[in-house]
């Protein structure tokens, strides 16, 4: 994944294959092309002018407009699908840091000479520039923010076993994921302030790219929506009040919503210190009291009060658990974003 992924003037399908295979099998269709595999393509200019001699891809007319999204077509989607694969072997262990910057700048490359390619940019215009990186950088966020709750729940997965049962049921939140979330959100800017320079474009703003993101029906691009959508919206079993909040080190909680006996059960563990506690749920159809608590109210005074545990309170009392029912007859399964629960 080291080196620059460079297209000449194979069909989307073609590309699209190159792009979801490794680096070897791609570098091995190059010399299948009778071209020099070993070659690294640092820059577009380089990659162009060796395209324009060999007759690969005599025209580079613009002949059409950019397009309002550069993943709004085939060739976009498999881009995209390899960015949730990279972001997906990162948080497995599979790939470095390293790793993520270079194919970062590989699908920039890519991307802005397939677009070359369909007549839609000259190469060198710098807003078309722009709009490729600063669109592969919102894509490798989201699924930045995607990949790391994927790994929070497959560790609450692990977790669930433990009690049977069904497996749709159950909350789980490590702030470890929070943390690399964020470290790796900061990684991708400078990847992409990395392309800026070499390209020799204006800067993007990642933070407004962030705020104004289109990529919200499960989550923003950060954890916390994202882990909201997955336990809010999805579960119905727990509720963070806001977003934004930064949790302490060393937090998690996982949440196992019984049928029989009517109690829930919850554990939290701040920096390895485990309680666990019964949640006394009372079903009711017509009240919602007693189907919701907050998570820092369960636990007993003697746990909060240790001098460690302190930092924990404002985190823990933003968090809720809750009843499948009251989920559904509060209405707060259909809400995004910062919500106050309703307790009666």
């Amino acid at each position: 994944m080291g080196s620059s992924i460079v297209h000449f003037g194979e069909a989307a399908r073609d590309i699209g294959f190159a792009i979801r295979h490794n680096h070897r099998d791609y570098q091995e269709r190059v010399r299948q092309l009778g071209l020099t595999a070993e070659k690294k393509w640092d820059d577009f200019e380089k990659a162009k002018e060796s395209i324009e001699t060999s007759g690969l891809y005599p025209n580079y007319k613009v002949v059409k407009e950019m397009p309002v999204s550069v993943f709004g077509d085939r060739f976009g989607y498999e881009i995209q699908d390899s960015i949730y694969d990279c972001m997906t072997d990162f948080y497995a262990g599979k790939i470095n840091e390293n790793d993520v910057k270079d194919y970062l700048e590989e699908c920039c490359v890519s991307m802005r000479i397939y677009r070359t390619q369909q007549c839609q940019m000259s190469g060198y215009n710098v807003t078309d520039n722009q709009q490729i990186v600063s669109q592969v950088y919102e894509v490798f966020a989201k699924m930045n923010a995607i990949a790391a709750r994927n790994a929070n729940y497959n560790e609450g997965l692990v977790e669930n076993q433990a009690y049977g049962g069904r497996t749709d049921d159950w909350v789980y939140y490590n702030s470890d994921y929070y943390y690399q979330c964020e470290e790796t959100k900061e990684l991708l800017r400078q990847a992409a302030g990395y392309v800026i320079d070499k390209w020799k474009i204006p800067a993007i703003d990642p933070e407004e790219i962030e705020k104004n993101t289109t990529y919200t029906l499960d989550g923003k691009l950060d954890f916390n929506s994202c882990w909201n959508w997955e336990y809010r919206n999805q579960v119905g079993g727990s509720s963070m009040e806001d977003e934004s909040v930064v949790p302490p080190e060393g937090c998690k909680l996982f949440f196992k919503k019984n049928s029989f006996p009517k109690e829930g059960t919850l554990w939290v563990s701040l920096n390895g210190d485990r309680k666990d506690v019964d949640v006394p749920f009372f079903i009711s159809r017509t009240s919602l009291k007693g189907q919701i608590y907050g998570v820092y109210d369960l636990l007993d005074d003697s746990f909060k009060a240790k001098e460690d545990h302190k930092k924990y309170s404002a985190f823990l009392s933003g968090l809720t658990v809750f009843t499948t029912w009251y989920a559904h007859e509060s209405g707060l399964i259909d809400r995004f974003g910062n919500q106050v629960p309703r307790f009666e």
